[in-house]
């Protein structure tokens, strides 16, 4: 039985009548009302048995694991239970919050049992702090049944006492192996910290994928050194990219870090991080700049006179990709508006919300992104839950034609609000001028 306000809508409805009679007997009246508490306390018995099953998931299965191979059926069992409790509650923020508590939990384990994997190889214990931070939905808390890995990694640098000779051990063997022995009977901490962190990188991508979570097409992981890297070197790569227009960053990467969230590790590394860097883009207009122009001229799939822009040929025909022209223009106008505004936040219905509160956007504008948002990602969820059995399906292609008007008036208001909102976005932060 869901849990949500229908029971109690229903009841006023089909008992509103009644409730203005003053003639009943208290009899009458108590009949009405346990008839309601009775179907309360069943949807409230079948949601706490939900949340002991999902605390039992979490404690006796993920977080006593001690193979890939367990985590795997653990998160195949989440994904199944959840997309149950999808189709019987239809909720897209508890989805969210679902996902985030299970994979979270399993990203956390598997950097365990890698930290494991890595002393028994020989590597020693953790040579120094880190941090292991989500980016893209997983960062803003917005999976959904489809994800991949979208991580970075920094590590803090320490003197050498804090290297273990095992470190030193293997960083030798390994530059034998390779020939390239120049200078590593001595080496720097640095360079060790530096080793280490490839390799556990790089077992932590393998890992996560064993257990479900693929790899990501862009590359957005740690075993990539674009997002992997010191204290020292995330600093050098954010001033090559804002200040200098230089280095292994591009503008992309940069708008990708403001979503980060801390998975697991120090976060207090991720917080001073974040402080010099969102100091460091606020600075800079010129690039915020082109980052909102960005924003305001992404395209949505409705015409000029309000109709749905769809494939003309190919495999896609009379279809349109929700997410390229419908989610991913409202997730980055959302994301621009609130950094010009000072909000660091993360998820995007927070960051609408503090828009509100800031009085940045009018009340109607918030409800109207709040219900774009929803509108986006439920279509999203429906079509992975539809296809998937079907690997090879691009679950972001939608063909408007077979839904009813009520549905295509719901995308088409979206799709509306998002342009409402990159219009008074070139008004107010571009002040009007021609893009």
């Amino acid at each position: 039985m869901p849990l949500n306000f229908s029971i109690v809508e229903r009841f006023i409805s089909d008992y509103q009548g009644i409730m203005k009679d003053k003639g009943l007997l208290r009899h009458e009246r108590h009949k009405i009302l346990a008839s309601l508490r009775d179907e309360l306390q069943s949807s409230l018995q079948d949601y706490e048995a939900f949340e002991r099953e999902l605390a039992s998931l979490i404690i006796d299965k993920i977080e006593k694991a001690t193979t890939y191979e367990e985590l795997l059926q653990c998160h195949m069992r989440a994904v199944a239970g959840i997309e149950h409790y999808f189709m019987e509650e239809d909720t897209i923020m508890d989805i969210h919050n679902l996902f985030r508590i299970t994979r979270d939990s399993i990203t956390v384990k598997v950097l365990k049992l890698v930290e494991e994997e890595m002393e028994r190889d020989g590597f020693g214990s953790l040579p120094t702090d880190y941090v292991w931070i989500g980016l893209g939905s997983e960062g803003r808390d917005e999976q959904t049944f489809i994800t991949d890995q979208d991580n970075m990694i920094i590590y803090e640098e320490k003197s050498s006492d804090s290297v273990a000779d095992a470190l030193a051990k293997i960083y030798y063997e390994h530059a034998q192996s390779t020939g390239n022995e120049e200078g590593v009977k001595k080496p720097v901490p640095k360079k060790l910290f530096d080793f280490y962190y490839e390799v556990f990188s790089k077992k932590a991508v393998d890992r996560l994928h064993d257990v479900g979570f693929e790899r990501c097409k862009g590359g957005v992981m740690p075993s990539n050194e674009r997002w992997r890297g010191s204290v020292e070197d995330w600093g050098k790569r954010i001033e090559d990219r804002l200040t200098f227009e230089q280095g292994i960053f591009e503008s992309l990467d940069v708008i990708i870090l403001t979503d980060a969230r801390p998975i697991e590790g120090d976060r207090n590394i991720l917080d001073r991080f974040l402080k010099k860097f969102f100091n460091a883009l606020g600075d800079n207009k010129t690039v915020m700049k082109d980052f909102i122009q960005s924003a305001v001229l992404m395209p949505t799939a409705l015409s000029f006179f309000g109709n749905f822009k769809t494939e003309k040929s190919g495999g896609h025909t009379d279809q349109l990709n929700i997410k390229l022209l419908g989610w991913a223009p409202l997730i980055l106008a959302v994301r621009m508006i609130a950094l010009s505004n000072s909000i660091y936040e993360t998820n995007t219905l927070h960051r609408i919300r503090l828009l509100r509160k800031m009085n940045v956007i009018k009340k109607d504008m918030e409800n109207d992104l709040i219900d774009a948002y929803l509108t986006f990602v439920r279509f999203r969820i429906m079509n992975q839950i539809r296809y998937k059995e079907d690997s090879g399906k691009d679950t972001n292609y939608l063909k408007p034609d077979l839904f009813g008007p009520e549905e295509q008036e719901k995308l088409r208001k979206a799709m509306k609000a998002v342009e409402a909102l990159q219009k008074y976005m070139q008004e107010v932060l571009l002040f009007g001028q021609p893009i």
